[in-house]
């Protein structure tokens, strides 16, 4: 005797269902054979230990209360699925409007999975709505399977649509190009276009884009399915207006950082190297430039700066940098190759010879034991040679991203090794002088975030602009000298040399502290923070997600929802189910609490004061407001100066909101039973 007793209800689903098929269960359950497949293959991971068991009945209806005729078969795409929705439940479907953002491997398996489900239907006024900035690259293609080799270099979301429609041609998809993102909110996603939506489906693969379209969410009550993957792993999180908690209400513990000094002098594996040449790349060809733009852009031109600082003896920010920068600034191509030789001996000869002055390979520590043990290695000095592979690479990527900041042309010419060498020839390459900078050697130091500046390098900062200004005093300077065209690191275009520059400058290093290198895949995969996505994990988690979707145009109780966590690597365990947890909530004092999900108002008008407000407040919510915030921005805090004063300024004056924008969104606080003051819900304040 196998059970007790027997759920003939459920029994009787079963049998009625048993001819009829429900895509999202088939594609989880379809990831998890897929994954077995390949560990059994492979070798890799453990197999799963004994059963897996997954059911989705609380899409099904009660047999009790339905008619027959909603699961009647009819020739059409959709048979199998009204065998087990009923037909009513596939015209809800049909009808609805969902927005999703974001196109890449987890949104191509969502859209397959809508395509089955008959979702957003142009005959039933329903839509899907996609979109996504991106653009499709070659290394999409193992697991976006929407996209083609003839599609590289097109828009996501406009391709996404289109063979989404191939595989369903009654679908009424909308593919857009924007990001969401506080620029977009304005003008393309607004209030007024997230109040026709019924549910937001988020397929983003970084953690700022999900707070952020949470947010939305939450402050126009729509539902949103959330969902991610990491290699095996994958989550599903269900969010409810008034019902679960939001998706910024958990954060994961945030990553340990690699001690500075580890990466500054004492790198132990490949990727302190990477990191150390992503830093580098960040360094001379964003930061730089931009700090260049904006100093030159406020400080004028340099005999004034050059006046201000005589005359008033100051030195504004940023002029040590900057100054070097412009009196080195490169104009002709042999320029920029002159510079890269120059650093190659500073990064992969200098730095180690320093480091081995100061502290000698028979250097001890206080207790003895000697300072070159594992895991710190002793740096070798490389010695230049055009010839070694690796060399010429970073000299040449170093060039060609030098020359592109600064706006200098070069030929395919110019790159042969002729060429280059013979620039080499007239290259003054400086010797080896020990610096007289301390070596950071504590794990627990932090990278300081300022750098304090001796008399004598302002000296000699003067010196150089000095020496600039009367170089050109009689010649007409061009305007392009004073701005410089910062780079930002794309890891998917191949022709940028973004991760050329990358791999070269970390393999130099890793050969100087005698480390295992690393291709150029593998850089990009850890330069590029990118997490391997794998087909079997995004299809399971698209099919939990279409599941949860069925459930919320069913309007079911929370109880019926469920978030998953899953690990398809493991033998055991593989899959979690959990009821979203309720929306956490605050009491201010008595009976007045709140959740994220409340939302005050206010409706005022232009002439309507900050006391007004303040009074409209306390009569609507019986309670007094204790501080006015919008943003960042303190509108009423008593103990500040002057504040009191602005109870009889109008809230108009004192918000100074934009043209055209007809609300606000303030946080208030308020002094809670035990006289502490804590933030209330956001009141929206109405101008109008």
């Amino acid at each position: 005797k196998l059970v007790d007793t027997l759920d003939y209800e459920l029994y009787k689903q079963l049998s009625y269902c048993s001819s009829g098929v429900l895509p999202p269960l088939a594609t989880t359950l379809g990831g998890v054979i897929a994954q077995e497949c390949l560990i059994s293959i492979t070798g890799k991971f453990s197999p799963l230990k004994q059963w897996l068991f997954l059911d989705a009945t609380e899409v099904l209806q009660s047999l009790s209360n339905c008619d027959s005729s909603e699961y009647l078969f009819r020739e059409d795409r959709y048979a199998s699925l009204r065998i087990c929705l009923g037909d009513s439940v596939l015209k809800k479907l049909a009808e609805l409007k969902l927005f999703m953002v974001g196109c890449g491997a987890i949104g191509c398996e969502m859209l397959k999975g809508y395509a089955m489900l008959g979702v957003g239907q142009r005959n039933s006024n329903g839509a899907i709505i996609i979109t996504d900035n991106d653009i499709i690259e070659k290394s999409n293609l193992n697991r976006q399977f929407l996209f083609r080799s003839q599609h590289i270099q097109q828009h996501k979301a406009v391709i996404a649509a289109a063979s989404t429609k191939e595989i369903n041609p009654d679908l009424n998809i909308q593919a857009q190009c924007y990001k969401v993102f506080p620029g977009t909110e304005e003008q393309v996603y607004n209030d007024e276009f997230y109040k026709h939506l019924d549910v937001v489906v988020n397929a983003l693969d970084n953690v700022e884009a999900r707070r952020y379209v949470d947010s939305r969410c939450v402050t126009t009550m729509k539902p949103l399915l959330e969902s991610g993957t990491l290699g095996t792993k994958g989550h599903v999180q269900v969010i409810l207006p008034e019902k679960t908690e939001s998706y910024s209400s958990q954060q994961d513990p945030p990553e340990k950082d690699v001690p500075y000094c580890t990466l500054k002098s004492f790198p132990a594996t490949i990727e302190h190297t990477i990191q150390w040449a992503r830093d580098k790349f960040e360094s001379l060809w964003t930061q730089k430039p931009n700090l260049y733009n904006k100093f030159w852009q406020t400080n004028g031109r340099p005999a004034e700066l050059l006046k201000v600082m005589l005359k008033q003896d100051y030195t504004p920010d940023g002029s040590i940098k900057c100054v070097k920068l412009l009196s080195t600034r490169p104009s002709t191509w042999s320029d920029c190759v002159t510079t890269a030789r120059i650093k190659f001996e500073k990064y992969f000869n200098h730095k180690a010879q320093n480091l081995i002055h100061a502290f000698p390979l028979d250097t001890k520590m206080p207790d003895g034991s000697l300072f070159w043990q594992s895991p710190k290695r002793p740096p070798n000095p490389l010695k230049f040679s055009s010839q070694d592979p690796l060399h010429f690479e970073f000299l040449i990527s170093y060039s060609k991203l030098y020359a592109e900041v600064h706006g200098i042309y070069y030929s395919k010419q110019d790159l042969k090794l002729e060429n280059i060498e013979s620039i080499l020839a007239t290259v003054d390459v400086p010797s080896f002088r020990p610096s007289g900078k301390r070596i950071e050697t504590d794990e627990n130091a932090k990278r300081p975030e300022t750098i304090q500046v001796s008399h004598d390098v302002v000296e000699v900062c003067k010196m150089q602009l000095q020496d600039y200004v009367t170089k050109n005093s009689n010649n007409v300077i061009p305007p392009e000298t004073f701005t410089m065209r910062p780079l930002s690191f794309e890891k998917d275009d191949d022709e940028n040399g973004h991760i050329d520059f990358i791999t070269a400058a970390s393999n130099l290093r890793a050969v100087v502290y005698s480390i295992e290198t690393a291709d150029r895949y593998k850089t990009k995969l850890i330069a590029g923070r990118i997490v391997p996505a794998i087909a079997t994990t995004t299809a399971a988690v698209a099919g939990l997600v279409s599941l949860e979707l069925i459930k919320i145009v069913l309007n079911l109780p929370l109880e019926s929802f469920k978030n998953a966590f899953m690990n398809l690597a493991l033998p055991e365990s593989q899959l979690i189910l959990t009821e979203p947890a309720a929306a956490e909530r605050t009491v201010i004092s008595g009976d007045c609490s709140y959740t994220l999900w409340t939302q005050w108002e206010v409706r005022g008008n232009d002439s309507m004061t900050l006391k007004q407000f303040l009074d409209a407040v306390k009569n609507q919510y019986q309670l007094e407001p204790t501080m006015v915030v919008l943003g960042v921005k303190m509108i009423y805090v008593p103990i500040m100066p002057g504040h009191r004063k602005r109870l009889a300024h109008s809230m108009k004056s004192l918000l100074k909101l934009p043209p055209g924008k007809s609300y606000v969104d303030l946080t208030l606080s308020f002094e809670n039973q035990q006289q502490e003051d804590i933030p209330g819900p956001p009141v929206r304040y109405y101008l109008n």
